[in-house]
């Protein structure tokens, strides 16, 4: 083949060198000027090269790429942050486009280390999608200014290797774990990476190593069955200290563990359960009765501070926190459990060795993950909050039953509720063979106001139940003082009270449409009504609304008599200095309180129970700080009472109680706990003449039966609500209510009132010995007439609906007890056949 003489090497290698040869005849696409160009080899662009950043001072030898098709570091995750360049121009620093946007972007499989700032203009060449989304979502003309880039510092700490592997050329990589970040988004590093706490998490993972397969069943340093007479050897150099009564529980507990009686830890809320179980299982792993493994079951919203707590007071623990979504639990079930990957469903039957000591769970992957951890022999298990094993019928009470476990505990500061039925529960999932039979159990206690039955069933739950109220053991602690405080209705709370009994949905219904109230539950709307009147759409449509979009804070008080009497009571707690919770089963109020605190102008957090792990344990801490400025708490009464230590707080208002008094005891030991410097005033307000009032002299009977069984004391047995019960709750203070009383029986507080009210000192506040004292014996109502200048105390129970005449009853919840008949009866196929209403303009 001819070439025309000339060699085709030659010809090659000259086509190349005109791909980079500086051409006079193009355009650079920076400035758009001619002159010396510098070509692409992979694209038809040119540029000066002065023109490039960092601009070049030769024309590179080889095969030259401009920045256009440069690859990125990698598949881009998502986006962080924006910002302008600092340099004006992410391709020369003399470009005429002064402003370009740059982006801070997370790399797929790479950690938040290997982030990078990649121009505009690049990163929508290869996603496009990704930046049009981020632009939707974010201002793009002013950058946000946020610390760190976006990125939290815990983000680039690493909390632990948890596997490695050797590469094709003879390195090793580690697959690392990031603090505050899920196991799914752990990455393999090399060890020269130069991250300052990768080191550290590498010889870590080397020594457990080397460590586990050194271990001996050598003989244990104690004996279970000695006492601590004083601090354990092991807490040294942690900074922690146990209260004596702890300690009393931890030496309770290890000699429970060996005579292999399974336990109920069931101290008062607040007095550190959580603390006496982490010492307790910390001290057989480091005495060397058992390296576990030990399975925790807790709320989810508790784990962050179960976490906190393993790591404080058992930091050579291995603790794996088994939550997440199923790529999570994937990847923990793979390499954390053992040294060896496990790719099997089920853990090898024969495996006894591994890499953790403690798996701490939620209560729903303990049965979603049932397959994999039921086939683990555990050996100890913990369920907090084990009122959730009260019925033998629930899913999780019988996945947890098919566990395989050595020895059981469970934590409850409320260990019997409503009846010796959910006791018999708890127990029989410790001890399946000792407490097997409910009718046996309940004819053998049928009586249980019997001196001898009580003696009895105090010899059965001896051996297995530990209860301290604070009372017993922290005589130096600060005394708490309760008051029901009573409220009028406001006027438009008692014309919604009426629309209620009387079934007036026209009234209670907005105009417009949306939302409906349908009665369906009086009981229910009376206690919203109680509260306040926003709480239905027809109130809501006649709100008043200021300019920031929220409710007008005067006319929003004004329509609560709640709201009247919070607005008094915060101005002067804010003065004197403390700090406030107020708790509601309603998390709508909660929204109306967030208006009436954002137009008193007060800082506040809120938790309930949408707001959950991190978010809710940095709301606490903000609380916390001694610098903070957040004044009150805003909590739902049950998401209140888990895992929750808000003893900053030195006040507390149940802004409307829960039928269960358990849940309202939970709610205010988030402030009467350990670490309480002062007096608490706990105050319950009742609407008066109301439903609740009523409601407070049934949920006495609710304690009757702890009190009882739990600690020696007076009561009597519970019973169920009838549905006469029911109505005579209903009926309380209707009449009263409705009649045209004089303005001077009303309940009025001025400011001196409630600076009486907020008297901590005052003499006349008589201290409880116990919060079940305070409950069943004689609640002080304050109620102040000071329309009259008197000052009055008694008690709540007052009124009686017996007394009420039967016939005005009967006129005004006549068309209620008629509607529920035909309800009845057209649920039989009876009664009036209802025609269904046509809609003739679809």
């Amino acid at each position: 083949m001819s070439y025309s003489g000339k060699d085709p090497k030659v010809k090659r290698l000259k086509k190349q060198a005109a791909k980079r040869k500086i051409r006079e005849e193009e355009f650079c696409r920076v400035c758009q000027d001619g002159g010396e160009l510098l070509c692409c080899d992979f694209c038809p662009s040119v540029y000066h090269k002065t023109c490039l950043n960092p601009p070049l001072r030769a024309i590179p030898k080889g095969k030259w790429i401009c920045p256009r098709c440069s690859p990125l570091p990698g598949k881009a995750e998502k986006i962080l942050i924006w910002r302008w360049s600092p340099e004006g121009s992410s391709i020369s620093k003399g470009s005429k486009r002064s402003k370009v946007r740059e982006f801070f972007v997370k790399w797929h499989d790479m950690s938040h280390w290997h982030c990078k700032w990649i121009p505009e203009w690049k990163l929508v060449l290869h996603h496009s999608l990704m930046v049009a989304h981020f632009q939707r979502n974010y201002d793009m003309e002013q950058p946000p200014q946020l610390d760190h880039q976006g990125v939290k510092p815990e983000w680039l700490i690493a909390q632990r290797v948890i596997q490695h592997r050797k590469e094709p050329d003879g390195r090793t990589v580690y697959l690392v774990k990031w603090r505050e970040l899920t196991y799914s988004e752990c990455t393999w590093e090399k060890e020269n990476e130069g991250i300052p706490s990768l080191e550290q998490a590498i010889d870590f993972y080397q020594n457990l190593r080397s460590s586990q397969k050194d271990r001996s069943k050598g003989k244990p340093s104690t004996d279970v069955k000695k006492k601590y007479e004083d601090q354990p050897e092991f807490l040294q150099g942690t900074g922690t200290k146990l209260h004596p009564f702890q300690l009393e529980g931890v030496n309770w507990l290890r000699y429970s563990w060996g005579q292999g009686i399974p336990t109920i830890l069931a101290d008062e809320m607040g007095l550190g359960k959580t603390i006496q179980t982490v010492t307790f299982l910390y001290s057989l792993f480091k005495e060397g009765h058992c390296r576990g493994p030990f399975l925790i079951s807790v709320p989810l919203s508790t784990l962050v501070n179960w976490e906190r707590e393993l790591e404080l007071w058992a930091p050579d623990f291995y603790c794996i926190t088994y939550v997440g979504s199923k790529a999570s639990r994937a990847v923990i079930r793979r390499n954390e459990l053992c040294f060896e990957e496990v790719n099997t469903q089920k853990m090898p039957a024969k495996h006894t060795q591994f890499k953790f000591n403690v798996l701490l769970t939620s209560y729903e992957l303990i049965s979603i993950d049932a397959t994999f951890l039921g086939s683990i022999n555990w050996a100890a298990l913990v369920v907090d909050e084990a009122h959730r094993l009260r019925s033998d019928r629930s899913k999780f009470f019988r996945i947890l039953s098919s566990y395989s476990t050595s020895y059981k505990l469970l934590l409850t500061g409320t260990p019997l509720q409503n009846n010796l039925e959910e006791l018999f529960h708890l127990m029989n999932f410790l001890s399946r063979d000792k407490f097997n039979d409910l009718q046996s159990f309940q004819a053998e206690f049928a009586d249980v106001s019997k001196e001898e039955q009580v003696k009895r069933l105090h010899e059965i739950l001896g051996p297995h139940m530990l209860r301290r109220l604070k009372t017993d053991v922290l005589k130096s602690m600060p005394s708490k003082s309760e008051f029901i405080v009573r409220v009028e209705l406001s006027a438009m709370q008692k014309k919604f009270y009426q629309f209620i009994l009387t079934r007036n949905l026209k009234a209670l219904n907005a105009k417009s449409g949306g939302r409906i109230c349908s009665l369906l539950n009086i009981m229910m709307d009376l206690r919203k009504c109680c509260n306040h009147p926003y709480l239905f759409p027809s109130a809501v449509e006649e709100a008043v609304i200021s300019t920031s979009g929220l409710y007008e804070v005067n006319s929003l008080t004004e329509a609560s008599g709640k709201l009247v009497l919070l607005s008094k009571m915060l101005k002067q707690l804010k003065a004197q200095g403390h700090r406030v919770l107020i708790f509601s089963q309603m998390t709508k109020m909660l929204d109306i309180l967030e208006d009436f605190l954002e137009g008193e102008q007060y800082q506040y957090e809120r938790i309930d129970g949408r707001i959950r792990g991190a978010l809710r344990q940095e709301a606490i801490d903000r609380f916390n700080d001694p610098e903070s400025q957040q004044y009150v708490f805003l909590l739902s009464t049950r998401a209140g009472g888990l895992g929750i230590n808000l003893a900053t707080a030195d006040t507390v208002i149940i802004f409307d109680s829960d039928w269960n008094p358990h849940n309202d005891i939970q709610a205010f030991s988030r402030a009467h706990r350990i670490g309480q410097a002062n007096k608490v005033m706990i105050y319950r307000f009742v609407s008066h003449n109301s439903v609740e009032e009523r409601m407070m002299q049934v949920a006495k009977h609710k304690m009757m039966l702890t009190h009882l069984v739990v600690r020696p004391g007076v009561g009597g047995k519970p019973a169920s609500l009838t549905k006469q019960e029911l109505d005579d709750i209903v009926r309380f203070g209707t009449e009263d209510l409705f009649k045209e009383n004089d303005k001077k029986e009303a309940i009025h507080y001025d400011d001196e009132a409630v600076a009486n009210l907020l008297d901590r000192t005052n003499r006349g506040i008589e201290e409880k010995e116990s919060w079940s004292n305070e409950y069943l014996l004689s609640f002080k109502v304050a109620s102040y007439a000071t329309v009259e200048g008197i000052k009055e105390e008694g008690d709540g129970n007052q009124q009686d609906t017996k007394n009420k005449s039967p016939a005005y009853w009967d006129n005004l919840l006549g068309q209620h007890q008629q509607q529920q008949q035909d309800n009845v009866e057209r649920s039989l196929g009876k009664g009036k056949r209802i025609r269904k209403m046509i809609n003739y303009y679809k």
